[in-house]
């Protein structure tokens, strides 16, 4: 498996801080880093695979990757990232304890990831502009760059406790980070999405707009891509990981998966083999 430097994606080792704002494309096998990557999902949406385990990711979603991690992006639509990476060798001249607020925001739990509303994710697009301005160069900048940081943190910390419950966006954030640590299970749509306060016609109509799929279709593939971690990574067989993964029977799950991804489980397995 890949490991992303420092040295690579910092100037400077002996930076702090520093910006990538990438196409998940390029992240699309997976990796680990030696650094912490603060990423706010700019656009689009696709999925997250992080040690093992799909979770959906749509615009304005935060989280936070540490270099114990190993993940990947797929099914990526048009996702596009701003990740914020943090040298580890290298501490903070004036902020303390800064990556144990971000660890609110741990990539491992659907239910640690943030949201933020089209303004405040704004607002913290021109705080990352102003922390890696240009101007912000020499050892009189660092105070002001750090301080800059900060009240990005604390930003995002803040558009969690205040999060909007009447933004219908935010409800389905709420319903798919629910959705997707159910996602092996079977689900009566009407009291789901009631219990989010939405209608079952709303909730529909937003998963679609959100993720291209139908919400039968978009657990399904949810499973899918489990079951292709599985096939790829463990000695399971394809009716182990079929039954593990919520489908039926194996031979069902054969056929889904190869209309997907165009190659039977066991082939895939084969090709991971290589």
């Amino acid at each position: 498996m890949m490991t992303l430097t420092t040295e690579y994606y910092f100037d400077n080792i002996d930076d702090k801080l520093a910006l990538y704002a990438s196409d998940p494309e390029d992240n699309s096998c997976e990796h680990s880093h030696e650094f912490d990557e603060l990423v706010i999902v700019d656009q689009g949406h696709g999925l997250h695979v992080i040690n093992g385990r799909p979770l959906y990711i749509q615009q304005g979603d935060v989280f936070f990757v540490r270099p114990g991690d190993f993940h990947f992006y797929d099914e990526l639509g048009t996702l596009k990232l701003i990740n914020i990476l943090i040298n580890p060798s290298v501490g903070f001249h004036y902020l303390q304890q800064i990556e144990t607020l971000l660890s609110h925001f741990s990539a491992q739990q659907a239910s640690c990831y943030g949201w933020l509303a089209p303004e405040t994710r704004n607002a913290c697009k021109e705080l990352i502009e102003r922390i890696f301005s240009p101007n912000m160069q020499g050892a009189e900048k660092t105070a002001l760059r750090e301080a800059c940081f900060f009240q990005l943190v604390t930003t995002l910390l803040h558009a969690q406790t205040q999060a909007e419950y009447s933004s219908t966006k935010y409800k389905l954030h709420k319903l798919l980070t629910w959705l997707q640590e159910h996602c092996f299970e079977e689900h009566n749509w009407q009291q789901l999405a009631e219990s989010f306060h939405l209608t079952s016609r709303t909730a529909f109509r937003h998963i679609k707009e959100a993720t291209g799929l139908t919400p039968d279709n978009y657990l399904k593939r949810l499973r899918l891509v489990s079951a292709r971690v599985k096939l790829r990574e463990t000695e399971m067989t394809v009716t182990e990981i079929a039954y593990l993964c919520g489908f039926a029977n194996s031979n069902h799950f054969t056929t889904l998966y190869k209309k997907v991804y165009g190659l039977t489980p066991s082939e895939e397995r084969r090709r991971a083999l290589r």
